[in-house]
């Protein structure tokens, strides 16, 4: 039974290290994306071409007009990508984060197992003992007494120590379901991400487009008498 103080206190450190995944695990809630908000502006350059095809100074104007609803949509757009980019690095961290919880539960587990392996072995040990001191008629009662007491005492500690071990476990078996859920959670996130990622870019695409389209027309325009 030496060491024992020690064992008991090497104990409470591993519980409180699995208090701190738990509040970890806590802590990781349904997460989603921020989403897409960018108008993008419905510029018909035919018809503007057509409505204003007499008259080139409506023209210039009805294009600049469009050119400056653009920007606005252009800031938008640096602003979704600096956003989305965050949200991406976020998803790889907490990624990180949740399959570096993952093996530490798992050692948790394990090592819990082993723990309740060692007190059983100790309470076999004691019981052995209790039974050899029953059997030893020969000592005297105050010398048997002391004895048992320690025994008892033994037993009470390990029954106690066993009882928390299983409580333990529980919250470690608690804990991984905690973490899968938060695995689950953060998958979806990231597939949020990649969605995001790909309207972002059809928007980026149609937006450049119009931006060219403008450019190409106020170019045209200044042709105009």
């Amino acid at each position: 039974m030496r060491n024992f103080a020690a064992f008991l206190i090497n104990i409470h450190m591993k519980r409180i290290i699995l208090l701190a995944f738990t509040a970890f695990s806590m802590t990781i809630m349904a997460q989603h994306v921020t989403p897409l908000n960018i108008p993008l502006s419905d510029v018909r350059i035919d018809s503007l071409r057509t409505l204003y095809i007499s008259e080139p100074t409506m023209y210039r104007a009805s294009l600049e007009v469009a050119a400056q609803q653009l920007h606005s949509t252009g800031e938008a757009i640096k602003t979704a990508k600096s956003e989305l980019k965050a949200e991406q690095a976020h998803g790889k961290e907490m990624t990180k984060s949740l399959k570096e919880a993952s093996k530490m539960a798992a050692s948790l587990k394990k090592l819990y197992a082993k723990e309740e392996s060692e007190i059983k072995k100790m309470q076999k040990v004691v019981d052995k003992q209790v039974k050899t001191l029953h059997k030893q008629k020969e000592l005297n009662s105050e010398t048997r007494d002391s004895y048992n007491r320690f025994l008892e005492k033994q037993q009470k500690e390990l029954a106690y120590c066993l009882r928390d071990i299983v409580d333990r476990q529980k919250a470690v078996s608690d804990l991984e379901a905690a973490i899968v859920a938060s695995q689950n959670e953060m998958q979806t996130f990231i597939h949020e991400t990649e969605l995001k990622a790909s309207d972002l870019a059809q928007i980026e695409t149609e937006y450049k487009n119009l931006v060219n389209t403008i450019k190409t027309e106020q170019k045209a325009v200044k042709k105009m008498k």
